[in-house]
Protein backbone atom coordinates (compact mmCIF):
# COMPACT_ATOMS: atom_id res chain seq x y z
CA UNK A 1 0.00 0.00 0.00
CA UNK A 2 2.80 2.39 0.87
CA UNK A 3 4.55 1.58 -2.41
CA UNK A 4 1.42 2.33 -4.43
CA UNK A 5 0.87 5.61 -2.57
CA UNK A 6 4.54 6.51 -3.09
CA UNK A 7 4.23 5.70 -6.81
CA UNK A 8 1.16 7.96 -7.14
CA UNK A 9 2.93 10.81 -5.37
CA UNK A 10 6.02 10.32 -7.53
CA UNK A 11 3.96 10.29 -10.76
CA UNK A 12 2.08 13.39 -9.58
CA UNK A 13 5.33 15.26 -8.83
CA UNK A 14 6.90 14.31 -12.15
CA UNK A 15 3.73 15.34 -13.97
CA UNK A 16 3.66 18.63 -12.07
CA UNK A 17 7.28 19.36 -13.00
CA UNK A 18 6.48 18.88 -16.70
CA UNK A 19 3.17 20.74 -16.70
CA UNK A 20 4.31 23.70 -14.59
CA UNK A 21 6.74 25.19 -17.18
CA UNK A 22 4.19 24.72 -19.94
CA UNK A 23 1.60 26.76 -18.02
CA UNK A 24 4.15 29.35 -17.02
CA UNK A 25 5.23 29.82 -20.64
CA UNK A 26 1.85 31.39 -21.44
CA UNK A 27 2.06 33.97 -18.66
CA UNK A 28 2.87 37.47 -19.94
CA UNK A 29 4.26 39.96 -17.47
CA UNK A 30 4.81 43.65 -18.20
CA UNK A 31 6.39 46.58 -16.40
CA UNK A 32 5.50 50.27 -16.69
CA UNK A 33 7.12 53.40 -15.33
CA UNK A 34 4.18 55.52 -14.18
CA UNK A 35 6.39 58.52 -13.43
CA UNK A 36 7.78 58.45 -16.96
CA UNK A 37 4.26 58.27 -18.39
CA UNK A 38 3.22 61.30 -16.32
CA UNK A 39 6.37 63.16 -17.40
CA UNK A 40 6.52 62.32 -21.09
CA UNK A 41 3.00 61.71 -22.36
CA UNK A 42 1.43 64.59 -24.25
CA UNK A 43 -1.86 64.15 -22.42
CA UNK A 44 -0.27 64.47 -18.99
CA UNK A 45 1.92 67.39 -20.09
CA UNK A 46 -1.13 69.23 -21.47
CA UNK A 47 -3.02 68.69 -18.21
CA UNK A 48 -0.01 69.96 -16.24
CA UNK A 49 0.35 72.98 -18.53
CA UNK A 50 -3.28 73.96 -17.93
CA UNK A 51 -2.74 73.51 -14.20
CA UNK A 52 0.40 75.66 -14.28
CA UNK A 53 -1.41 78.47 -16.15
CA UNK A 54 -3.97 78.57 -13.36
CA UNK A 55 -1.20 78.55 -10.76
CA UNK A 56 0.59 81.39 -12.54
CA UNK A 57 -2.57 83.54 -12.62
CA UNK A 58 -3.08 83.06 -8.90
CA UNK A 59 0.59 83.69 -8.22
CA UNK A 60 0.32 87.01 -10.09
CA UNK A 61 -2.62 88.02 -7.89
CA UNK A 62 -0.59 87.13 -4.83
CA UNK A 63 2.42 89.11 -6.12
CA UNK A 64 0.22 92.17 -6.71
CA UNK A 65 -1.04 91.98 -3.14
CA UNK A 66 2.54 91.66 -1.89
CA UNK A 67 3.53 94.78 -3.86
CA UNK A 68 0.64 96.70 -2.27
CA UNK A 69 1.86 95.70 1.18
CA UNK A 70 5.45 96.66 0.34
CA UNK A 71 4.37 100.03 -1.08
CA UNK A 72 2.41 100.81 2.07
CA UNK A 73 5.36 99.74 4.26
CA UNK A 74 7.73 101.98 2.31
CA UNK A 75 5.32 104.91 2.53
CA UNK A 76 5.05 104.56 6.30
CA UNK A 77 8.80 104.16 6.63
CA UNK A 78 9.71 107.16 4.46
CA UNK A 79 6.91 109.59 5.33
CA UNK A 80 5.89 108.29 8.74
CA UNK A 81 7.76 110.98 10.68
CA UNK A 82 6.05 113.76 8.73
CA UNK A 83 2.55 112.29 9.10
CA UNK A 84 0.09 113.36 11.74
CA UNK A 85 -0.30 110.85 14.57
CA UNK A 86 -3.86 109.91 13.50
CA UNK A 87 -2.83 109.42 9.85
CA UNK A 88 0.20 107.32 10.84
CA UNK A 89 -1.97 105.21 13.14
CA UNK A 90 -4.53 104.74 10.36
CA UNK A 91 -1.80 103.72 7.87
CA UNK A 92 -0.31 101.24 10.36
CA UNK A 93 -3.74 99.68 10.93
CA UNK A 94 -4.27 99.47 7.19
CA UNK A 95 -0.82 97.88 6.81
CA UNK A 96 -1.63 95.36 9.52
CA UNK A 97 -4.90 94.52 7.77
CA UNK A 98 -3.16 94.22 4.37
CA UNK A 99 -0.52 91.89 5.84
CA UNK A 100 -3.22 89.67 7.36
CA UNK A 101 -5.08 89.58 4.06
CA UNK A 102 -1.88 88.79 2.16
CA UNK A 103 -1.00 85.96 4.56
CA UNK A 104 -4.54 84.58 4.28
CA UNK A 105 -4.38 84.73 0.47
CA UNK A 106 -0.99 83.04 0.50
CA UNK A 107 -2.19 80.28 2.81
CA UNK A 108 -5.34 79.74 0.74
CA UNK A 109 -3.27 79.68 -2.44
CA UNK A 110 -0.86 77.07 -1.08
CA UNK A 111 -3.70 74.91 0.23
CA UNK A 112 -5.62 75.14 -3.04
CA UNK A 113 -2.45 74.39 -5.00
CA UNK A 114 -1.80 71.22 -3.01
CA UNK A 115 -5.43 70.13 -3.37
CA UNK A 116 -5.57 70.75 -7.13
CA UNK A 117 -2.20 69.07 -7.65
CA UNK A 118 -3.39 65.99 -5.76
CA UNK A 119 -6.66 65.96 -7.74
CA UNK A 120 -4.80 66.25 -11.04
CA UNK A 121 -2.36 63.50 -10.08
CA UNK A 122 -5.24 61.21 -9.09
CA UNK A 123 -7.06 61.96 -12.35
CA UNK A 124 -3.95 61.20 -14.41
CA UNK A 125 -3.23 58.01 -12.47
CA UNK A 126 -6.82 56.85 -13.00
CA UNK A 127 -6.59 57.52 -16.74
CA UNK A 128 -3.26 55.68 -16.93
CA UNK A 129 -4.68 52.77 -14.94
CA UNK A 130 -7.64 52.52 -17.33
CA UNK A 131 -5.30 52.50 -20.35
CA UNK A 132 -3.07 49.85 -18.75
CA UNK A 133 -6.05 47.67 -17.82
CA UNK A 134 -7.43 47.87 -21.35
CA UNK A 135 -3.98 47.10 -22.80
CA UNK A 136 -3.50 44.17 -20.38
CA UNK A 137 -6.80 42.62 -21.46
CA UNK A 138 -6.21 43.21 -25.17
CA UNK A 139 -2.66 41.85 -25.16
CA UNK A 140 -3.46 39.08 -22.63
CA UNK A 141 -0.96 40.07 -19.96
CA UNK A 142 -1.35 38.25 -16.65
CA UNK A 143 0.34 40.99 -14.62
CA UNK A 144 1.62 44.49 -15.23
CA UNK A 145 3.76 45.93 -12.43
CA UNK A 146 4.90 49.45 -11.76
CA UNK A 147 8.67 49.83 -12.03
CA UNK A 148 8.91 51.54 -8.64
CA UNK A 149 7.66 48.45 -6.81
CA UNK A 150 10.25 46.13 -8.35
CA UNK A 151 13.81 45.50 -7.28
CA UNK A 152 14.99 44.18 -10.63
CA UNK A 153 13.47 43.19 -13.96
CA UNK A 154 14.40 42.50 -17.57
CA UNK A 155 14.03 45.63 -19.73
CA UNK A 156 12.46 43.45 -22.44
CA UNK A 157 9.17 43.38 -20.50
CA UNK A 158 8.99 47.19 -20.13
CA UNK A 159 5.89 48.41 -22.00
CA UNK A 160 6.00 52.04 -20.84
CA UNK A 161 6.50 53.52 -24.31
CA UNK A 162 3.56 51.54 -25.69
CA UNK A 163 1.35 52.83 -22.88
CA UNK A 164 2.50 56.42 -23.53
CA UNK A 165 1.55 56.09 -27.21
CA UNK A 166 -1.86 54.63 -26.33
CA UNK A 167 -2.48 57.32 -23.70
CA UNK A 168 -1.64 60.07 -26.17
CA UNK A 169 -3.95 58.57 -28.79
CA UNK A 170 -6.86 58.17 -26.35
CA UNK A 171 -6.45 61.63 -24.78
Amino acid sequence: MKKILFAYVLVFLIGFLYVSPICAADVKIGVIDTQKIMRESKAARNARATFLKDVEAKRNTLNEKQKEVQTLQEEIKSKGKDMAESVRKEKNEKLSQEIKEFNRLKSDFEEELKKKDAELTQKLLKEIQDIVTEYRKKEKYAIIHDKQTLVSYDEAIDITDKIIKLYDIVK
